[in-house]
């Protein structure tokens, strides 16, 4: 695409200078029917005859030549996606960008602003329906506003209480309208100590991934066999006490893998496998699972690894770990693609799958996902399973996984609006 609005910006800026065809042709050495040509993207432009019409135009040859802002492309496909009873012309947006790109921008940017409030309100929603403070401040408040509404309802609709009665009456509202200040005054204060130290999660799965991406994944107390779970779960990012079961099951997880597959020996075994997830479940004895997280926080100072991504979901699709890679988004609240192999494993329990998805934006990669089972067998009930997906970038793949053969891509969307199914039978 490094040429194909080449032509678009020529024509935009000469009729801005109110310059015709013809001279503009002249003073770069081309006929007319040539300039109209690539003015309308048909024919390439480079090299001298590049810089003459630049030099023309009053511009730097790469004004005219630089490609297209491939993000703000992909923001403009979203916006189209969102509002599809529009029709919006999908094949015009290169054509548009070219010739608006301030327009174009904001356009974008008014997009994301709207998801941005709009993931605000959901993840605010999620708050006052997880938080377990909130849950039950709300929950003590309305039964505090019950008792005093159906104390006071007795004493207004029944005229002959005895005294002694409608003392005991009065007492219980006074005691009620206490409790109830009481717990809108804490209400208040959690409120006031949220904002005033800047606590920007919103839900306990926000917690534990700022407290997971503050320690970029690693934990070396525990990696050495020092550390202690309890001390790590008092870190500041981790407020709320459904947070901190998340991260006690995270780190507990980690601590057991780091048992399991000693730092050191793990790294070189991983060298030695080239990097083969199955090779090392068997050599360390342990889960896929396992060895899925240990290949994601295995990067860091003195251990050269691929950069390697995790995703672990529970049967209702839930993230309950992420570790984001480079250029594959996963969303914290969005619908993401229900294409995405740690989804499909879910339908087949036990079976590992190794494939090779690209996303809309042709980012390519390899994928390894199985769904395993959680929790002891018990006859006669269900067993729960919980699925994870290791990730790797197709070029990287290629580099560090020889032993691997690359199948045929399969295309994924990244959520159900970006999709390349079109009428997807999953949804």
């Amino acid at each position: 695409m490094a040429n194909s609005l080449t032509g678009t910006r020529i024509r935009e800026l000469r009729r801005r200078i109110g310059l015709s065809q013809t001279a503009l042709a002249a003073a770069a050495g081309i006929s007319t029917s040539y300039l109209n040509l690539i003015e309308h993207n048909k024919r390439g432009i480079a090299g001298r005859t590049l810089q003459a019409i630049a030099r023309e135009l009053d511009v730097a040859p790469a004004t005219l030549s630089e490609e297209v802002d491939s993000g703000l492309l992909e923001t403009l496909e979203q916006v189209a996606a969102a509002v599809p009873e529009k029709q919006a012309e999908r094949m015009a947006l290169p054509e548009l960008v070219g010739r608006f790109p301030g327009w174009s921008a904001m356009v974008a940017d008014l997009y994301r602003r709207t998801q941005d409030q709009a993931t605000e309100i959901e993840v605010l929603s999620d708050r006052l329906s997880h938080d377990p403070f909130l849950a039950d401040s709300l929950h003590q408040m309305l039964s505090n506003i019950t008792a005093i509404r159906s104390t006071a309802s007795i004493l207004t609709s029944v005229a002959d209480i005895p005294v002694e009665q409608q003392a005991r009456f009065q007492l219980a509202i006074h005691q009620e309208s206490r409790r109830l200040s009481d717990a809108a005054e804490a209400l208040v204060e959690y409120f006031d100590r949220s904002a005033s130290e800047g606590i920007q999660a919103a839900t306990p799965e926000e917690e534990l991934e700022n407290f997971l991406a503050n320690n970029d994944h690693h934990f070396p107390t525990l990696d050495d066999g020092t550390g202690d779970v309890a001390r790590l779960l008092r870190a500041p990012q981790l407020q709320t006490s459904a947070a901190k079961r998340l991260a006690e099951v995270a780190l507990t997880n980690y601590r057991a893998d780091a048992i399991a597959m000693p730092l050191d020996r793990f790294a070189q075994a991983a060298r030695t496998t080239q990097w083969n997830p199955s090779a090392l479940a068997q050599e360390f004895g342990v889960s896929l699972h396992g060895v899925f997280r240990r290949l994601a926080s295995l990067r860091r100072a003195g251990i050269d690894t691929p950069h390697f991504g995790v995703m672990v979901v529970n049967a209702a699709g839930q993230p309950l770990l992420r570790r984001p890679i480079e250029g594959f988004p996963m969303p914290r609240h969005n619908t993401t693609c229900p294409l995405w192999p740690v989804y499909q494993c879910l339908s087949s329990p036990g079976r590992p799958v190794q494939e090779v998805i690209t996303l809309p934006d042709g980012k390519t990669f390899m994928s390894f996902a199985v769904a395993l089972p959680i929790g002891p067998i018990v006859f006669d009930h269900p067993m729960p399973h919980v699925s994870a997906m290791l990730l790797i970038s197709a070029e990287d793949a290629a580099l560090h996984m020889p032993w691997l053969s690359l199948p045929e891509a399969r295309n994924v969307g990244t959520n159900c609006r970006i999709s390349p199914c079109g009428e997807c039978a999953q949804t």
